[in-house]
């Protein structure tokens, strides 16, 4: 396998093991672990190639550099990623008491997360993802929103400090949702063409 573009052709990878894999998975009823396996690789690292000014690999591809700013004026649930198929379970809040206690959490109106109808936009949405997946910051909920050993997972939720340096944000998934979610951002990032001269391949042995 000899990618040409790095930032387009790597999620294409993961998505072609994505569905190798996710029958097994299923089966072992590891849905959200496998899901966060694919996201580490499919979403992280293209990310950080989209976002970041100063990357040591040089400028970001424009046309998906553009379209990750463009969130910044669109509700997450509106990005074109989803195509109108939007995840019933997400939730995104602002904890404003002690992140250690997961049954404990409260937004800013005494609510825990679950239960929080607060709206953002794509791009807060995916860069709080994009930490909490990159730092560890990644919390199993039940369905009662609590993180209790033994359990059945059925929430993922992502930390990442607040711009207050305080409080943090929360975003949270069904581990089903949030697999959705994956295969959604792999065939929108795969939309985009290459528009630099900057090519990559890899080494064969």
């Amino acid at each position: 396998m000899i990618p040409q573009r790095f930032v387009t052709e790597y999620p294409k990878r993961c998505s072609q093991l994505l569905h190798m894999l996710e029958p097994q998975a299923r089966d072992a009823n590891l849905v959200g672990s496998f899901a966060l396996l694919i996201a580490s690789a499919a979403f992280t690292i293209p990310f950080g190639r989209m976002t970041e000014a100063r990357h040591p690999l040089g400028r970001p591809e424009p046309g998906l550099s553009r379209a990750i700013r463009k969130l910044r004026r669109r509700p997450f649930l509106e990005a074109p990623f989803w195509e109108g198929n939007t995840p019933e379970s997400f939730r995104y809040a602002k904890i404003v008491n002690d992140p250690e206690v997961a049954g404990a959490w409260r937004d800013e109106a005494g609510n825990h997360p679950l239960h929080s109808k607060k709206l953002k936009d794509g791009c807060t949405i995916l860069q709080t993802i994009r930490n909490g997946l990159a730092h560890g910051n990644i919390v199993y909920l039940d369905e009662t929103g609590h993180e209790n050993p033994g359990r059945q997972l059925r929430y993922l939720a992502f930390l990442s400090k607040h711009d207050d340096g305080k409080s943090h944000r929360v975003v949270i998934f069904s581990e089903e949702d949030f697999l959705m979610f994956l295969k959604a951002w792999i065939v929108w990032v795969q939309t985009f063409p290459p528009e630099s001269d900057f090519m990559f391949a890899e080494a064969a042995e």
